[in-house]
């Protein structure tokens, strides 16, 4: 826009500075545009805050529905077992007498202990728990015939080259463990040495001094589980007590340890603890936003807000609606309960109890059924009714960014009406500096003709 740097020489008025004084007038409208819009952008970072302790909300209600949290369960063993166990959620309870008395092991077998093996060319077929896998071999090093087992039959059995000190021994090694798992090999041209039968009639070679023999059979664990003789092909079991995993470390023959499972509760207090601490927050949040003070007339970005109404009246009623059976009958009876503040507590002590006591009314409570939800299944809908796209939040959201989208259209409209008008007043006041200027150059003319006819009478 173009401006006079010089303006008022012929009026000596300051007219930039009278333009500025009236355009801030002219302003007004776009300071008030402005206000409105920065207090409609605090309402949308507001609800940005209630959205965000709710998904906090919404994450501690889905750990009091989560069944590994509500299912819990713990594996102690007794000082010197030779295993280690542990509890998945819904595990079953109860104590065991278990002792080990064999590890299940993989076959192994290896060439030659004081002749080196010098692979030729030809197949090798290996058979293991009813598959076979057959190897072409071109011929090579002792290197490439590893490399070409691991790669093709890998699944079983895993070759590798020991170093005894005075020759170097190709072993291979069944990829499972159990009796079911032994592993023969038939080998032609020049891998015939490599054939092995672990069922031949009679014992299997052993000699180190054989072309190839049997370091160590495969074996099924054997263990005794409350008096009762349980063989299993892995030293890992999983199908013996439901929910329990079960590592077998050591033999200790007649040895037997105790195996205890039973409730772990941590787990379900500490998310009974987050979520009496996350529905605080949105409490607090929604206060916070939504105050307002008669004796300040100070107000929150969401004072008088419908939408902060109705989410803490959602929230509320979920809590005094819920009913249970049996012992427990409302939520008090978890050891919750409100101070005069809408403060929301939980009394430790009274839901440990609760859980001892009553722990199916306790599940009852947190989750229920269709017909009878419980607390998390109450609030789940409600918040994800308020948090998913095109929900009470999103919808508040998107109406303030329109208005906002709105007000800068106000605005750019004003912003084009006041350059026209400043451009009014400058090119109105420019005229006039000039017009007065004109009037004082005349003014100075006739002066000086006044004067000159004055001094020519006086002659």
């Amino acid at each position: 826009m173009a401006t006079i740097t010089s303006s008022g020489i012929g009026s000596g008025l300051d007219i930039n500075g009278i333009v500025e004084q009236l355009m801030s007038i002219e302003r007004r409208p776009i300071v008030a545009l402005e206000q409105r819009k920065s207090t409609v952008q605090t309402q949308i970072s507001a609800f940005g805050q209630v959205k965000s302790a709710l998904t906090t909300l919404q994450a501690a209600v889905k750990r009091l529905d989560d069944p590994s949290v509500r299912f819990a369960a713990a594996a102690s063993v007794s000082e010197g077992a030779g295993f280690t166990a542990t509890a998945s959620a819904g595990a079953a309870m109860g104590t065991h007498e278990i002792g080990v008395q064999r590890l299940a092991q993989a076959q192994r077998v290896a060439t030659n202990a004081t002749e080196g093996f010098n692979p030729g060319a030809g197949t090798l077929t290996i058979s293991a728990g009813g598959q076979s896998v057959e190897i072409d071999f071109t011929g090579g090093t002792l290197e490439d015939l590893r490399t070409a087992i691991n790669d093709q039959a890998g699944s079983l059995v895993r070759a590798s080259i020991v170093d005894n000190g005075g020759v170097r021994q190709l072993v291979l090694t069944g990829a499972q463990t159990g009796e079911s798992q032994a592993f023969s090999l038939m080998g032609t041209g020049g891998l015939e040495e490599l054939t092995f039968d672990p069922e031949v009639e009679g014992d299997p070679p052993t000699d180190p001094s054989s072309s190839l023999y049997l370091v160590q059979a495969a074996q099924d664990a054997q263990i005794t589980f409350d008096g009762l003789t349980v063989t299993r092909p892995s030293n890992t079991i999983e199908d013996l007590i439901p929910g329990v995993t079960i590592e077998l470390r050591s033999v200790t023959a007649e040895q037997t340890a105790r195996l205890t499972v039973k409730r772990d509760d941590a787990a379900l207090k500490e998310a009974m603890q987050s979520f009496v601490d996350a529905y605080n927050a949105v409490n607090n949040t929604l206060h916070t936003l939504s105050y307002y003070d008669p004796e300040t007339r100070t107000a929150g970005p969401l004072s008088g807000d419908a939408s902060v109404r109705t989410i803490q009246s959602q929230l509320r009623n979920s809590l005094n609606s819920l009913t249970g059976s049996g012992p427990l009958r409302n939520f008090t009876d978890l050891g919750l309960s409100f101070d005069d503040k809408g403060t929301l507590s939980l009394d430790e002590a009274k839901f440990a109890q609760a859980l001892q006591n009553a722990p199916e009314a306790v599940n009852q409570m947190l989750v229920g059924t269709d017909a009878q939800p419980g607390l998390a299944r109450r609030l789940a809908p409600v918040l994800e009714a308020n948090l998913q796209t095109g929900g009470l939040l999103d919808a508040r959201v998107q109406g303030l960014t329109a208005r906002v989208t709105l007000i800068d259209q106000q605005k750019e409209r004003l912003e084009l009406q006041l350059e026209r008008i400043e451009q009014n007043y400058r090119r109105q006041f420019n005229a006039m500096d000039t017009i007065v200027g004109q009037y004082a150059s005349l003014g100075g003319y006739l002066q000086q003709q006044f004067d000159a006819l004055l001094a020519s009478t006086k002659k």
